[in-house]
């Protein structure tokens, strides 16, 4: 069944700025570090670049309307907005008029985004649990090539950069952490540690590229991974028929 995601909205948050020069705490090279970054050069865009949004109070003839327009374009334009809870929205009326590997595809992106909406509304393990299904679901179609392998290896990126600064947080102990396997017991046992704390924050560069930043406040250079953008079209879509 699709994710249900809670409607209330995240308490109101500010979008920070990068302000080092370089980030070294993770070698993975799917981490993206940044350089060069002038921080006298302020950039001035929403502080709600990820907040979530709802639908609202619609009639049920405003419901009915608005799933005959939603189209994979449509949630994919939201998914790279970081309007997760209205892409969820999207999604979901898409995974319940699809069928076969089109309903495996459009189920693990949905969870990719309820994943997102979690990570941000300080709910790490929900975070984990969702990113880990929604890559299971896309690996499970076998992509080698195209954008959809592409945002499968991006997301796979993001989960491993959450799981390793999960483990860095709670600083456990040599025995908890051989335990620590990237299985959902792990996920729900790191999920306790610093649970509703808000360790990941969202930070944009001059080229308006995306960046999850774990704990700015605590590394003078703090590690950060950019945000998976799906570069898909409607034409992708069609060709998994």
């Amino acid at each position: 069944m699709a994710t249900h995601l809670p409607t209330s909205l995240p308490p109101s948050t500010t979008t920070h700025h990068l302000s080092s020069n370089k980030s070294t705490i993770f070698l993975n090279p799917r981490i993206n570090f940044l350089h060069n970054f002038n921080p006298n050069k302020p950039i001035k865009f929403s502080t709600n670049s990820y907040r979530i949004t709802t639908r609202g109070g619609f009639t049920d003839q405003d419901e009915e309307e608005e799933e005959e327009i939603c189209s994979f374009e449509e949630a994919v334009s939201l998914f790279n907005k970081r309007d997760y809870y209205k892409c969820h929205d999207v999604l979901e009326t898409l995974w319940n008029n699809s069928e076969d590997q089109k309903r495996t595809l459009v189920h693990g992106i949905l969870q990719c985004s309820v994943g997102f909406h979690h990570l941000f509304n300080q709910n790490h393990k929900g975070a984990m649990m969702e990113l880990g299904e929604g890559v299971c679901k896309l690996r499970k179609l076998n992509f080698e090539n195209g954008p959809f392998h592409r945002f499968e290896k991006e997301i796979s990126a993001v989960l491993e950069f959450v799981y390793e600064t999960q483990l860095e947080n709670a600083a456990c102990s040599e025995n908890e952490c051989v335990a620590m396997d990237q299985s959902e017991e792990s996920y729900q046992l790191l999920g306790k540690y610093a649970a509703g704390e808000r360790l990941y924050h969202l930070e944009i560069d001059r080229n308006w590229n995306a960046f999850i930043v774990f704990c700015p406040e605590k590394y003078k250079d703090p590690p950060i991974i950019k945000i998976p953008v799906l570069d898909a079209s409607e034409e992708h879509f069609i060709a998994l028929e």
